[in-house]
């Protein structure tokens, strides 16, 4: 299965940086976790101890209806000073009774009172954002034989210490190592995958030979400039190798039409002046002869040969330079027909529109390709019928020649036809190529042979 290049070069570079962010993520919420567990388990714990300190017997009820603690306070007390000394035991305490009144807190009481008033559960710890603005994990721990509860805090700065640093920054750290692949990501498709998906697209839409990839590309990398530049380089030397074919395929149909032109005039400035010349002493020596009945039939059969002589030559010159090129490609082609269809007896018939005037070379092109496309089907193909169709489009010129012949085997290959013998296919090849237009037969044995002309009217205009 063919795979795409794009595709895998855009997975490579995405996926791995989508799996650094996740593995990071994944890893800094269980870092979260265990801290959340370890802040949940200390401050279970202190609340337990300090429940378990504060029995019963330890509290005497004021006559106000509060608590306070009684000769053993000693066991009591020294929970908190404890706690005073932040070196010894991180955290705090506080009881409060049910109506919410602070019967014993240790140091910062302050903040455990404004926590206490907030929407906190019993027994499960819990973390908090205090009013302080530091992250602290709670825990009520409830004396139902007295009716009160145990509020136990730790703030996650003094129990954790840097980690909380950590914590705090490590999403920081995180995004920007997010931002960081998504820029590598997008300098990677910027600069690589959209230049090669660009060139792709170019070069696979380029008619070689006739146009020219772009030479730059300033947001590629240096690699796909330089393989960018060789392109540009085989697509220049492509072009020219076409502009000299086709200045080669020029050059010999002018020398073969500049050889006919020459072939005419000496026909017409020699032979045909010496039959001419020929036939008018013919003339005159019929006057001098003594038999005059012999003498009329000599010389009207001598005539005769003469003015048939002059007609096959002036045919002649008609053929190598036909004078009705001038009068359009329709009028062309129309003369055309009639001359073949009687030399070579075979019907041809015409369907032709109105075609605007094309430029001398066109319509030659044209001409020359019909000529010899009816000879073809006379001689080679046996045909006794050849249809003619000349369309106009509105955007491209079309001349149809199908006939009724034998057909025969086609190769792509023109250069093959011209070695087989095909040289004819050859030539109308080239000469529609000059002109700018195409060329394509097609024919099956015992079917026939159709070939198909094509100019586009922009390359006329």
């Amino acid at each position: 299965m063919r795979r795409n290049l794009l595709v895998q070069l855009t997975v490579a570079v995405f996926l791995p940086s989508l799996g650094a962010f996740l593995l990071a993520w994944i890893g800094f919420c269980q870092f979260e976790n265990t801290m959340e567990g370890i802040a949940g388990s200390y401050v279970q714990n202190l609340a337990r101890g300090a429940a378990a300190r504060l029995e019963s017997s330890q509290w005497d009820l004021r006559t106000d209806g509060t608590w306070q603690p009684n000769q053993y306070r000693s066991r009591i007390l020294g929970l908190g000073e404890m706690m005073a000394d932040e070196m010894a035991v991180p955290g705090m305490f506080a009881v409060f009774d049910s109506e919410g009144n602070l019967v014993y807190g240790s140091p910062d009481v302050t903040i455990l009172s404004i926590i206490w008033d907030m929407p906190i559960s019993v027994m499960s710890p819990q973390k908090i954002r205090g009013p302080d603005g530091r992250w602290y994990t709670i825990a009520v721990y409830p004396m139902l034989q007295r009716n009160l509860f145990v509020l136990a805090a730790v703030s996650w700065d003094k129990l954790l210490g840097p980690m909380v640093t950590l914590t705090t920054v490590w999403p920081f750290i995180m995004g920007i190592l997010g931002l960081i692949g998504i820029l590598s990501v997008y300098i990677m498709w910027q600069k690589v995958i959209m230049p090669l998906k660009d060139l792709e697209e170019e070069v696979s839409m380029l008619k070689w030979g006739e146009e020219v990839p772009l030479k730059n590309a300033p947001e590629a990398v240096t690699e796909l400039q330089k393989l960018r530049e060789a392109l540009v380089v085989l697509a220049n030397s492509a072009i020219e190798k076409v502009r000299l074919s086709r200045r080669y395929v020029i050059d010999l149909v002018k020398v073969q039409e500049e050889e006919r032109a020459r072939i005419s005039r000496e026909i017409h400035d020699g032979p045909l002046q010496d039959l001419t010349a020929l036939i008018q002493r013919l003339r005159l020596l019929s006057i001098d002869m003594d038999s005059p009945e012999e003498r009329e039939k000599q010389l009207e059969e001598a005539e005769k040969v003469a003015m048939a002589g002059v007609k096959e030559m002036r045919e002649l010159c008609n053929n190598l330079t036909p004078p009705w090129l001038d009068l359009g490609i329709v009028q062309a082609l129309t003369e055309l027909s009639e001359r073949q269809s009687a030399q070579l007896d075979i019907k041809i018939h015409l369907d032709l529109q109105e075609i605007p005037d094309l430029p001398d070379d066109a319509t030659l092109a044209f001409f020359r390709v019909a000529q010899e496309a009816v000879n073809n089907s006379a001689r080679h193909g046996t045909a006794e019928n050849v249809y003619i169709s000349l369309k106009n489009t509105g955007k491209m010129i079309i001349l149809r020649i199908e006939d009724d012949g034998k057909g025969f085997e086609v190769s792509d290959n023109f250069t093959e036809l011209w070695v087989q013998g095909h040289r004819g296919l050859s030539n109308m090849r080239e000469r529609m190529s000059i002109v700018g237009g195409s060329f394509s037969i097609s024919s099956t044995p015992g079917k026939g042979t159709v070939i198909r002309c094509e100019l586009p009217l922009v390359t006329v205009q």
